[in-house]
């Protein structure tokens, strides 16, 4: 058994906007970008494999500079995984192609939006693989994206919210993320000692539901291996 990743074969962007609206002093993790961040390095994945971006380096203009360079570094067998924790919202001005987009929401309202995500991408990356990941409102957008997404690109989004829902202001879904990528094995749910994105998709879906009332969502494109492995099961 062994994951479908490797600290050599991802580039990781870590994107946290506007955190502080989030805070509670009742929380003894704090912010989760930063306990994200934290795993993927002490995984091995090398300082120049990933991103950890919060306020004042994530207007549109800094990312739009940063991200093209990152993700050229790159080759056919790179995953790329992107995160967000933030506000979101529709971009009204959006000229995009697509009729959804999304808004990473800068506080200075210099906003990054999946568009600009997807155009960077697909003019740099060199691999194949696209996971995307969001915890803010409207983030369904993504799923819907990734699941529509006519592109020689293979995209997930797993989202904590529907296209056109609010998001919870907790850290539920990230934390589902979390538990994930370090194997909590009530999350292997066929029982093969190994736990796939489409459970975690599953798991995110049922404690969205349970503990906050709302719909989580997640879309692929056909080629995306929804049942890529993220860990190993661990039993404690």
């Amino acid at each position: 058994m062994q994951k479908d990743w490797t600290p050599q074969n991802v580039r990781v962007v870590v994107l946290g906007l506007g955190l502080s609206d989030w805070d509670d002093p009742s929380d003894p993790i704090g912010h989760r970008d930063a306990v994200l961040y934290k795993f993927f390095r002490q995984c091995g994945v090398g300082p120049d494999h990933i991103l950890h971006i919060r306020d004042e380096g994530g207007d549109r203009d800094s990312l739009m500079d940063t991200l093209p360079d990152f993700l050229a570094d790159s080759d056919e067998d790179t995953l790329f995984i992107f995160y967000y924790a933030g506000h979101g919202e529709y971009p009204e001005d959006s000229e995009w192609d697509y009729d959804y987009d999304l808004s990473f929401c800068h506080p200075s309202e210099n906003s990054f939006t999946l568009a600009d995500l997807v155009g960077i991408i697909e003019e740099n990356f060199n691999g194949y693989n696209v996971l995307m990941i969001a915890d803010c409102c409207q983030s369904g957008n993504i799923a819907r994206f990734a699941a529509e997404a006519d592109s020689e690109y293979y995209y997930a989004g797993l989202t904590s919210a529907l296209a056109d829902n609010s998001s919870t202001g907790s850290w539920t879904f990230t934390d589902c993320l979390l538990e994930a990528l370090t194997g909590n094995a009530e999350i292997d749910l066929n029982e093969d000692g190994t736990i796939s994105l489409k459970e975690l998709a599953k798991y995110a879906k049922s404690q969205m539901k349970d503990i906050e009332n709302q719909k989580s969502d997640f879309g692929f494109t056909d080629g995306f291996e929804a049942e890529m492995s993220l860990a190993i099961a661990q039993w404690s």
